[in-house]
C-alpha cells in the first residue's frame, strides 16, 4: 500500500572540525531520544545520535587519524552515503535478560467488526522477540488464560534509558484461520517492571560480647591523674570497630560538639573510668587547682544518676510525702467517681458510634499536627552547640533507633540507676568543651528525658479518656490511592487496549479508543540471577524458580460481595433550586440494583446508610460501579457521578482487601468480628501462603518468623464471662504483619474510603464524593454473619421546658408620661428551631422602674435530636408547591431575647443571649454574680451540657452591641430554669 507520513524529529548534530581529535568526552556522541511530531501532536520517539564530520581536502593525510575508524570512502557521484553498522562506541552494551510474562486474562472486550471477541490471544514483543499466549476458547465463560506464565530471553541494553519499548497486542482467532487485531498497548518504560535482586552482604566480624568490649576499655592505661587515656587508633581495640548500638544508655554528640582538647577517633567511647577511681567523688575544698589547670579534665566524665520511676505502692518516707499521697488518693477517688458517672453504656453503641468517634479523632489529630507545625515555626532561631533542647531527636542514639534499655515510651525511666555515657561521634578538633561541672550537669539535664508533670497529659491519653470506643480508619481518598497499598498492583496490572490512531484530542479521544483490557504483568531481570539472592517472590517463593511462582489459581471463583454506602458529600447541584434529589444505583456484572424509591429530597450531602449484597463470579463479574442519580418528577433522571472499583485486584492482593482487620476482637456488641475467619485462622493462612515460620503461641505471646507480639489472652462473652483465647494475640500480629521480613505487607484495616464521583459527559471534573467500603467473602468459606447495620440513626424526640422566673437590671428605654422617670415594659421572647412558628413570648411586666421583671412563664419546645451529630433535625416543606419535605439539621441553640413593648410603635430590642444546649456556661446563683464574663468563649469559663444534666437553673446575662457596634454591653439579666425531657 501507499506509505503514510508518521512524523518528523528535529536534532542538532555534534560538529567535528577536521583538526579536532575524535576522542572522549565529545566523541563518539551518546544516543538520545528525540521526540517525533506530526504537526503539533506527539507521534513517537526516535533513539539516535547525529554527528557532522568535516573531511580533509583531497590528498591531505595529516588529519586521517582524527577520523572515526571504519568510515568508508564516499562516492561523490551519489547523493546518498553508505549504510554502515552502528560503531562500537555508540552502540549500547547488551546483556542477557529474561522477560517473564504473566498472562492472566482479558476484560471488557468490545465488539470488533460487529462480532464479539470470543477467542482472544495476546502477543508480547520486545527487541524483535515475540512470545504468544494460549488462546482463550470461550471468553464469555472464562476470560482467563489456561497457561498463565511464559518467558523469553532477550539481549537488552544495560542502561535502562536505551531499552526498547514492549508492545502488547491482542488478536481474535476467528474461523478459517483468520486473525484480527483487536487492540494494542505500548509500554515505553520498563522501569516499573524491572527487577534488581537483593544480594546478601558478607557479614563483618565484630566484637561479639559487650563484656569483652568493656573489659578491653577498662584495661586501657591511665595517666598520672588516674584519668583514662584515649584509645589507640589501631589494633584489636580500635573503637571504630565497636558496635556502639550495643552499649546501653549511650548519648551521641554530633559533629562540632566535642572538646577542643585531645581529639578522639570517630565512634570512640568516653566515660568508662578506672574502677579504682569513682567519678562522683567531690574534690576537697583545700585542693585548689593551679593557675592554668581546669577544675575538670577534658576526658573526665560526670556520672548523673537517673532517678527511679515512683511506683504506686511506694510508701512515703516523710510526712510531706504522706500528705501528698493522701491528696493524690483523694484526687484519684474523685476521678474514679467522675469516670463512673460519665461511663457509657456499650449496649447503646452502634457502628455510627465508631464512625463519629473516628471522625473526631481524625480532627483532633489534624489539629495537633497544625499546632506542632506552628510551634516548630515559632522555635526557629540560632542554634548553640551546647543548647540541645531542640536537638534531642538528633543526639539521642539507641539500639536500631528504638527506645533504649530502661527507657519507657513516655520518656520516663525504669529499672536500676544508671549513668549517662557520652560518646564523641566525630574526630574533628573543633567544638566547645565543658568548662565546669555546672555546664556538664546542664547538658545532661537537657539530654535526660523529662517526666510528665502532674495534671498534664498527652493528647493520646486525653483522647483515650474521652472515649473508649473502638476506632476505624477513615481514608480521605480511594483505597487504591493509599501509598501503603500501592494500588493493589503488587503482581497484577491492568493494561488498556487501544484501537485506531491517536488524533491528539486528549483524554476524550483516548477513552473512545479503548476496546478492552489485558490483565497480567511482566518482570524484566538479568539472567542468570546471582546465587546469594536474598529476595523472595510476592508469595514467598524463590525467584530462581520464576518470579510468578506460587501465585493463586486463576480459575473462576464464586464470592459474596457486600457494598456499604455510608454517605455522599459535595454533590453537584442537578436542579434549578441548587439542590439535588440523589439516589443510588449499583452495577456488578449482570446484577443491577436501582434504589430510586428511596431517594433523598433536596440534599447535596445525603446520608444513605445502605448495604447491598450480591453473589457473583470472578472474573466475569468483577467490576463494581456505584452511580449517584438525581431523581426528577418529570423526565429522565440525571447521572450526577459514578465510581468504579476493580474487585478482582482487591481479592488477589497481598494486602488482604477482602475484609478489613478490626482494631479489637469481640464476639458481641457494636464491634463484633465480622470476618468469617477468626484472627488465628487468618494468621495461619497467611503464614502458609507466604511460607513464613509460625504462628507459635506461648503464654501471652505469639511468634511469627523472628517477630514476637503480646496481647490479651481472654475474651468476654455476652454474659460477661471471660474465656481463654489466642485471638487477641493473632490480631496483634495481623496489625503488624508489615514487620515480617521479606514477605510482610500492611493489611487493610477496618476502614471507610472516600471515592470521587465523575460523570463521563464531563471527564476530569469531580462531581462529589461518596464514603463507602466493600467486603468480599469466598463462597467456599464459612458463611459470614449478618451485614453491619449502618442505617441512618433516627432522631430521638425531646421536649425542652424553659421557665422564665425573673429579670433584673434591664435597661430602661421609655419615659413615664407624668413623672418622666425611666421605665420599660419588659417581656422575654424565646425560640429553639429558628422558625417563626417556634417563637414564644412571656406576658408583659408593665412599668418596670428598676429593670426588674417577674414572670413565672414556661416555654415548651418539642424537637428531634441526633446525639451523635449534636444536631436538631427539622423536616418541613420549602414552599407550598414542594413535592415532599426537606430535612434540615441545625445546632440545638436556645435563643432568649428581652424586649420593651410599645403600644403605638414597634417594640424595642434590648438584649439577647444564646445558649448551646451541648455546651453553655453554668448559670450564676444570684443576679449580682451574673456578668458578661460568663459569655467568654476562650475556654476560661466552664461549660456544661443540658443533655447530661437534664435540669439546670441560674442567672444569665443579656447583651447587645453598643452605639458604635464594636463591643457587647450588659443590657439585663434573666433567671431561667431549663428542663430536658425525653
Amino acid at each position: 500500500g501507499k506509505s503514510e507520513f508518521i512524523g518528523r524529529a528535529l536534532a542538532n548534530p555534534v560538529i567535528k572540525m577536521v583538526s579536532d581529535p575524535y576522542d572522549k568526552p565529545d566523541f563518539p556522541p551518546l544516543l538520545e531520544w528525540f521526540s517525533v511530531y506530526r504537526g503539533s501532536n506527539a507521534a513517537g520517539e526516535l533513539l539516535a545520535a547525529f554527528e557532522l564530520l568535516q573531511l580533509p581536502a583531497p590528498g591531505d593525510t595529516r588529519h586521517d587519524h582524527n577520523l572515526p575508524p571504519g568510515v568508508p570512502a564516499i562516492d561523490k557521484t551519489s547523493d546518498r552515503g553508505p549504510i554502515i553498522p552502528v560503531p562500537r562506541g555508540i552502540r549500547p552494551n547488551l546483556s542477557k535478560h529474561k522477560i517473564e510474562i504473566l498472562f492472566w486474562g482479558v476484560r471488557d472486550m468490545k465488539r470488533l467488526q460487529l462480532t464479539s471477541v470470543d477467542r482472544p490471544r495476546v502477543d508480547v514483543e520486545c527487541a524483535g522477540r515475540v512470545i504468544t499466549s494460549t488462546v482463550i476458547e470461550n471468553a464469555k465463560k472464562n476470560p482467563n488464560f489456561t497457561q498463565p506464565v511464559k518467558y523469553i530471553e532477550v539481549e537488552l541494553p544495560e542502561r535502562e534509558i536505551y531499552c526498547p519499548p514492549i508492545s502488547i497486542r491482542v488478536v481474535d482467532c476467528r474461523t478459517f484461520g483468520r486473525f484480527t487485531l483487536v487492540g494494542t498497548h505500548v509500554i515505553n518504560s520498563i522501569q516499573k517492571f524491572r527487577y534488581i535482586p537483593k544480594v546478601r552482604k558478607p557479614e563483618r566480624k565484630l566484637l561479639t560480647s559487650i563484656p569483652a568490649v568493656l573489659d578491653a576499655l577498662r584495661a586501657l592505661p591511665t595517666d598520672n591523674n588516674g584519668d583514662q587515656q584515649t584509645m589507640p587508633s589501631d589494633g584489636v581495640s580500635n573503637p571504630a570497630f565497636i558496635p556502639v548500638q550495643d552499649v546501653p544508655n549511650v548519648l551521641v554528640i554530633p559533629e562540632g560538639g566535642q572538646s577542643k582538647g585531645q581529639g578522639t577517633p570517630r565512634g570512640s567511647v568516653q566515660g568508662l573510668s578506672h574502677p579504682t577511681k569513682p567519678n562522683n567523688v567531690t574534690p576537697p575544698l583545700d585542693s585548689s587547682p593551679g593557675p592554668h589547670q581546669p577544675l575538670i579534665k577534658d576526658n573526665h566524665v560526670i556520672d548523673i544518676p537517673v532517678p527511679h520511676k515512683p511506683t504506686e505502692d511506694a510508701s512515703p518516707d516523710t510526712p510531706d510525702e504522706g500528705k501528698d499521697t493522701k491528696t493524690d488518693k483523694d484526687a484519684d477517688n474523685k476521678k474514679k467517681k467522675k469516670k463512673e458517672d460519665d461511663d457509657f453504656d456499650e449496649s447503646t453503641l452502634d457502628w455510627w458510634s465508631k464512625y463519629f468517634a473516628s471522625k473526631e479523632a481524625l480532627r483532633q489529630e489534624e489539629k495537633s499536627e497544625q499546632q506542632e507545625k506552628l510551634e516548630q515555626q515559632g522555635d526557629v532561631g540560632p542554634v548553640d552547640a551546647l543548647d540541645l533542647d531542640n536537638q534531642i531527636p538528633d543526639t539521642l542514639t539507641t539500639v536500631n533507633g528504638n527506645i533504649g534499655e530502661g527507657q519507657m515510651p513516655n520518656g520516663d525511666f525504669q529499672g536500676p540507676t544508671d549513668s549517662l555515657t557520652v560518646i564523641n561521634e566525630t574526630g574533628n578538633q573543633d567544638g566547645k568543651k565543658f568548662k565546669n561541672v555546672a555546664t556538664g550537669v546542664k547538658l545532661a539535664v537537657k539530654l535526660s528525658p523529662k517526666p510528665h508533670k502532674k495534671g498534664k497529659k498527652s493528647n493520646a491519653a486525653q483522647m483515650k479518656e474521652e472515649s473508649d470506643i473502638v476506632k476505624i480508619t477513615i481514608y480521605p481518598c480511594e483505597l487504591e490511592q493509599v501509598p501503603e497499598f500501592n494500588g493493589f498492583k503488587e503482581w497484577l496490572h491492568t493494561f488498556e487496549l487501544y484501537r485506531g490512531k491517536n488524533t491528539g484530542e486528549g483524554a476524550e479521544d483516548n477513552e473512545s479508543r479503548v476496546v478492552g483490557k489485558f490483565k497480567g504483568s511482566l518482570m524484566v531481570y538479568k539472567w542468570p540471577l546471582p546465587e546469594n539472592i536474598e529476595d523472595s517472590t510476592p508469595f514467598g517463593a524463590d525467584p530462581m524458580f520464576g518470579f510468578f511462582s506460587g501465585l493463586p489459581s486463576n480459575d473462576p471463583i464464586h464470592v459474596m460481595v457486600r457494598v456499604y454506602i455510608v454517605k455522599s458529600t459535595d454533590l453537584h447541584p442537578a436542579d434549578l433550586n441548587g439542590k439535588a434529589d440523589p439516589y443510588l444505583k449499583i452495577l456488578l456484572g449482570r446484577h443491577i440494583v436501582n434504589d430510586k424509591e428511596n431517594y433523598i429530597s433536596k440534599q447535596l450531602n445525603p446520608v444513605f446508610g445502605k448495604c447491598f449484597e450480591f453473589e457473583c463470579t470472578f472474573p466475569q463479574e468483577s467490576m463494581l460501579t456505584v452511580q449517584v442519580f438525581d431523581w426528577d418528577l418529570v423526565g429522565v433522571d440525571d447521572l450526577i457521578g459514578e465510581t468504579k472499583i476493580d474487585l478482582e485486584n482487591r481479592y488477589y492482593s497481598r494486602h488482604r482487601a477482602v475484609c478489613g482487620i478490626s482494631e479489637e476482637y469481640a464476639i458481641h456488641g457494636y464491634n463484633t468480628w465480622r470476618d468469617p475467619m477468626k484472627p488465628t485462622q487468618i494468621l495461619a493462612k497467611l503464614c502458609k501462603e507466604f511460607k513464613v515460620d509460625g504462628p507459635h503461641y506461648t503464654h501471652s505471646k505469639v511468634r511469627v518468623a523472628d517477630q514476637s507480639y503480646t496481647g490479651r489472652t481472654d475474651v468476654e462473652d455476652e454474659n460477661g464471662h471471660k474465656k481463654p483465647t489466642d485471638e487477641h494475640l493473632a490480631l496483634e500480629a495481623l496489625k503488624h504483619f508489615d514487620e515480617i521480613p521479606k514477605v510482610g505487607s500492611k493489611l487493610v484495616p477496618e476502614h471507610v474510603e472516600t471515592r470521587p464521583l465523575y460523570n463521563p459527559a464531563k471527564p476530569g471534573i469531580e462531581q462529589g464524593k461518596v464514603e463507602m467500603w466493600v467486603d468480599i467473602f469466598p463462597m467456599d468459606m464459612p458463611c459470614p454473619g449478618a451485614p453491619v447495620d449502618i442505617s441512618p440513626r433516627k432522631p430521638k424526640k425531646y421536649e425542652l421546658r424553659c421557665i422564665i422566673w425573673n429579670t433584673d437590671d434591664v435597661v430602661l428605654e421609655d419615659d413615664a408620661f407624668f413623672t418622666g422617670e425611666k421605665m420599660s415594659d419588659i417581656y422575654v421572647k424565646g425560640w429553639l428551631k429558628g422558625s417563626q412558628d417556634d417563637v414564644q413570648n412571656t406576658d408583659i411586666h408593665y412599668r418596670s422602674l428598676t429593670g426588674e421583671g417577674n414572670f413565672n412563664w414556661r416555654f415548651v419546645f418539642p424537637f428531634e435530636y441526633l446525639a451523635a451529630e449534636e444536631k436538631i433535625v427539622i423536616s418541613k416543606k420549602e414552599s407550598l408547591f414542594s413535592w415532599d419535605e426537606s430535612e434540615y439539621k441545625i445546632p440545638p441553640r436556645l435563643n432568649l431575647q428581652v424586649w420593651d413593648a410599645d403600644h403605638f410603635s414597634a417594640d424595642d430590642f434590648l438584649g439577647a443571649v444564646t445558649l448551646d444546649l451541648n455546651r453553655f456556661p453554668r448559670g450564676a446563683k444570684s443576679a449580682k454574680q451574673c456578668s458578661l464574663d460568663m459569655l467568654k468563649t476562650d475556654g476560661s469559663v466552664p461549660q456544661v451540657s443540658l443533655f447530661k444534666l437534664k435540669r439546670i437553673k441560674g442567672w444569665w446575662p443579656f447583651a447587645a452591641k453598643d452605639e458604635n457596634g464594636d463591643e457587647d454591653e450588659l443590657t439585663g439579666k434573666v433567671e431561667a430554669e431549663l428542663h430536658l425531657l425525653s
